[in-house]
C-alpha cells in the first residue's frame, strides 16, 4: 500500500479508527462468550453442545474451554509482540484480526453441531491470536503524535472497556428468542464474526504501518512457544524499570483477577443476590472502566505525573476493595463498585503508560506483548487458585484480592524511579 501523501495528520486519524475497532471487537467477544457458554452448558439448556455430556463433563468442558484462551494468550502474546517489531505491526494485526474471525467461525460451528473439539479449536485459535489489544495499543503509539500518546492509549483502553459493557448485553439480547423468534446462541457469535471480518478489511485498507521493521539484535533469533516464557521471565529478571513495573503489574492483575471472577459468587452467597442483580452489578463495573478511560485518565494525565497517578490509584483501589470484601450490605456493594472499577482502571492505564516508557523504539511490541502475557497469566492463576480457595470458604478470593492489591501499592511506593528507555534498549 502506498503511504498517504498528506502531512500525516489525516493518515493518523484514518489509522486510529480500525485500531480502536479491533480492540473493541476483541473485548466484545471475550466478554460475551463466557456467559453464553455457561448458559449453553447449564442444566436444562437445549443447546446441542451439551448433548451426551454428564453434569461433571459439562463442568470440565466449561473449565477447559475458558482456560485455554488465557493459556494460549500467555504463550502467544509475547511472540506476536516481538514479531510486530521485526516484520511490522500491520501484518501481525491482520493475523490477529483473522484469528478472531476464524475463532468465531469454529465456535459457531461447535454450537451448531454440538462439537466440543471444534469449541476447543476455536478457543485455542482465539487465545493464540489474542495479542490484538497489546499490539493495537502499540500501533496507536506509533501513529499518534508523541504529545498525544497518553490520550490515545486512554482511548484504546476505553474501547476495551466499552466491549465489557456491550459484549454481555449484546450476547444476552441477540440470543433471546423472546425478542426475535429466530435468535439463538448462534446469533451473537455470527454477529461477532461478521464485525471482525469487516474490521479485517478496514485494517487492510486504512492502517499504514509507518515505522520500519527492525532487525533483531541476535542473529538467527527463532521464535517458539518457549520464547514467550523467556521474554516474560526477562521482564522480571533484568534490573531496572521494566522489572519494577512488571512486579507491580503482576500483583495488581492477580488482585483484580481474583475480584473480577469471584465477586459474583460472593454476592450470590453473602447477600442472596439474584442472577439479574449480579449481571447488572458487573455491567456497572464496565461503566466504571469507561468513565476511567474517557474522563479520569485524560483529566489526571494533564495534571499529575504517571507515577503519582499509579501510586494513588493503587492505594484507593485497595481501600475500596477492603470495603467490598467486608461490606455488611448489598447497598454498600452497589455504592463501592463504581469507585472500585474507576480506581482499578486508572491504575491499569497508568501502569500501561509506565510500560511504554520503558520501551525503546525497536521493543515496543515486545514490551506490550509482555503486558498481555502477564495479564493472561494473572487471570488464569486467579481463576484456578480462586476456585480452590472458594471451595474452602466463600469470600476468600476477595480477601486475597485485598492483600495482593495492597502489596502492589506497597511495592510501587518503596520502589525508586529508574532510568527507563536506555536501560531497556541495552538489555532486551
Amino acid at each position: 500500500m502506498t503511504p498517504p501523501s498528506d502531512t500525516g495528520e489525516e493518515a493518523s486519524e484514518a489509522a486510529v479508527a480500525p485500531l480502536l475497532l479491533l480492540i473493541l471487537i476483541d473485548a466484545i467477544g471475550f466478554a460475551m462468550l463466557t456467559p453464553i457458554l455457561a448458559s449453553a452448558l447449564a442444566p436444562g439448556s437445549n443447546a446441542p453442545l451439551q448433548n451426551g455430556l454428564s453434569a461433571n463433563a459439562r463442568q470440565i468442558v466449561y473449565g477447559v474451554a475458558t482456560g485455554i484462551y488465557p493459556a494460549m494468550t500467555f504463550f502467544g502474546a509475547p511472540i506476536l509482540g516481538q514479531l510486530s517489531d521485526r516484520i511490522g505491526r500491520k501484518i501481525i494485526l491482520l493475523v490477529c484480526a483473522s484469528g478472531i474471525v476464524a475463532s468465531y467461525i469454529a465456535i459457531s460451528a461447535a454450537f451448531a453441531w454440538g462439537s466440543v473439539p471444534l469449541l476447543m479449536v476455536g478457543r485455542f485459535v482465539g487465545g493464540l491470536t489474542a495479542a490484538s489489544q497489546a499490539i493495537a495499543l502499540t500501533a496507536l503509539v506509533d501513529v499518534c503524535r508523541p504529545q498525544r500518546k497518553d490520550f490515545w492509549l486512554s482511548m484504546g483502553l476505553l474501547s476495551s472497556s466499552l466491549g465489557f459493557v456491550i459484549g454481555p448485553a449484546l450476547g444476552g439480547l441477540l440470543s433471546d428468542a423472546h425478542i426475535v423468534s429466530w435468535f439463538t446462541f448462534l446469533t451473537p457469535l455470527y454477529v461477532t464474526a461478521i464485525l471482525a471480518g469487516i474490521n479485517f478489511f478496514l485494517l487492510a485498507s486504512l492502517f499504514y504501518d509507518s515505522r520500519k521493521p527492525v532487525q533483531p539484535r541476535t542473529k538467527g533469533l527463532r521464535f517458539s512457544l518457549m520464547s514467550g516464557v523467556q521474554s516474560l521471565a526477562s521482564a522480571f529478571s533484568l534490573p531496572g524499570a521494566l522489572r519494577d513495573v512488571s512486579w507491580v503489574f503482576l500483583l495488581q492483575e492477580l488482585a483484580w483477577g481474583a475480584y473480577f471472577y469471584f465477586v459474583p459468587v460472593f454476592l450470590l452467597d453473602r447477600f442472596a443476590a439474584s442472577s439479574t442483580e449480579t449481571s447488572l452489578f458487573m455491567s456497572v463495573m464496565g461503566i466504571g472502566f469507561c468513565l476511567s478511560f474517557a474522563v479520569a485518565m485524560p483529566f489526571l494525565t494533564k495534571r499529575y505525573s504517571t507515577r503519582d497517578i499509579t501510586r494513588w490509584s493503587l492505594f484507593f483501589t485497595a481501600v475500596f476493595l477492603v470495603g467490598s470484601a467486608f461490606a455488611p450490605s448489598m447497598r454498600l456493594e452497589w455504592a463501592l463498585i463504581l469507585p472500585i472499577s474507576v480506581a482499578v482502571a486508572v491504575s491499569y492505564g497508568a501502569l500501561i503508560i509506565l510500560f511504554t516508557d520503558t520501551a525503546a523504539e525497536d521493543s515496543k511490541g515486545e514490551i506490550m506483548g509482555i503486558t498481555a502475557a502477564i495479564n493472561a497469566f494473572s487471570f488464569g492463576t486467579s481463576s484456578f487458585l480462586g476456585g480452590l480457595s472458594e471451595a474452602i470458604h466463600v469470600g476468600s478470593a476477595l480477601v486475597a484480592s485485598v492483600i495482593l492489591m495492597t502489596l502492589s501499592w506497597f511495592l510501587f511506593t518503596i520502589q525508586k524511579p529508574q532510568p527507563t528507555t536506555l536501560q531497556t534498549e541495552q538489555s532486551l
